[in-house]
């Protein structure tokens, strides 16, 4: 018999492991750790961040790192779309007005430590910038809740960024990285997660979808259909190299009574998993099947109609379904 556990639905909105070649992790967090909480200004944190680190690579991922843990995310305005208008009269005053704007947006954020995702990006840039390193706000589609999925007409509702390190350009997200938001209570809930720094772009590519698909960094064609079909991902699947073998696509249609057959990859045996349906009081433990790298495991259906389902490990939420049984 299965044992049942009572798992809170996720609620939560997930805003957002790499490893320094040549650099110890633990220096490194370190002396992230011991910088101050607040710098009178991001020139200042620009200035420490090369005196104690060398390199693109280091100085790129001390800038992320310190912005995520010391930026809280302001749930004030959350949704509302802020459209910000330049009088001009050259494409040159044009520029010059727009960079004032980012550098003031970068003060407001480190002096208030508290930034919507435009702030968080913008800082970010503005602080690469003092560092000589090429870095570039993307806006875009982010797909925050599991109701989202196969929905290809959402709008652009979210920014991050693409920063060029050692002559490659990767992605980074401090916004989600910082931690989520409870929108029930409409509470941000730190939780710094550095797998949103120089992230996998086909993992990045399940939660963000750029208004210019060049900042995909993906070979090949990746359509808004596809990235819609895609199941929900939530923060602790990311950078921890998981692989979801089947099912790829987050909506499902099965007939009552049938198992639903899922097949991952790269999961530690550590790893405690199990699934809830949101329309059940309780999510259940799972009995996978280890064969090498591939872990196996089904999940019954017992009750028609339209339902999500979330998947856990060892009580953290990690994907998200939209299931129709029949």
């Amino acid at each position: 018999m299965k044992k049942g556990f009572a798992y809170r639905f996720v609620g939560v909105v997930l805003l957002t492991l790499c490893t320094l070649s040549g650099f110890s992790q633990s220096s490194f967090d370190n002396k992230i750790a011991n910088y101050p909480t607040r710098f009178a200004s991001y020139e200042d944190l620009a200035n420490r961040i090369k005196t104690d680190f060398s390199g693109e690579e280091e100085r790129a991922k001390a800038a992320f790192a310190w912005i995520a843990q010391n930026i809280a995310y302001k749930t004030k305005g959350i949704n509302k779309v802020q459209k910000v208008r330049f009088s001009y009269t050259t494409e040159a005053d044009l520029k010059a007005q727009k960079e004032k704007f980012r550098r003031e947006l970068a003060q407001k954020t480190i002096r208030g430590k508290k930034a919507l995702c435009e702030g968080y990006a913008t800082l970010y840039q503005e602080i690469c910038s003092l560092m000589n390193i090429e870095c570039v706000i993307v806006p875009g589609i982010a797909k925050r809740f599991v109701s989202e999925v196969g929905n290809s007409q959402l709008p652009s509702n979210h920014a991050w960024n693409a920063v060029k390190i050692n002559g490659t350009w990767q992605l980074v997200d401090i916004t989600w990285a910082a931690g989520s938001v409870d929108y029930a209570k409409m509470q941000f809930i730190k939780e710094y997660t550095p797998g949103y720094f120089a992230s996998d772009p086909k993992e990045f590519a399940m939660k963000h979808y750029p208004d210019d698909k060049k900042w995909l960094l993906l070979k090949g064609e990746f359509s808004k259909e596809q990235f819609a079909q895609q199941p929900t991902v939530f923060n602790h699947f990311i950078g921890k190299n998981y692989k979801i073998n089947m099912p790829n696509k987050g909506l499902l249609s099965i007939k009552k009574g049938s198992d639903i057959q899922f097949i991952f990859s790269n999961i530690p045996k550590e790893i405690q998993i199990a699934y809830h349906f949101k329309k059940d009081k309780f999510g259940q433990l799972v009995k996978p099947i280890r064969k090498k790298e591939k872990v196996t495991f089904e999940v019954p259906t017992n009750l028609r109609g339209k339902d999500e389902l979330i998947i856990y490990f060892n009580n953290e939420a990690v994907l998200g379904y939209k299931i129709s049984i029949k």
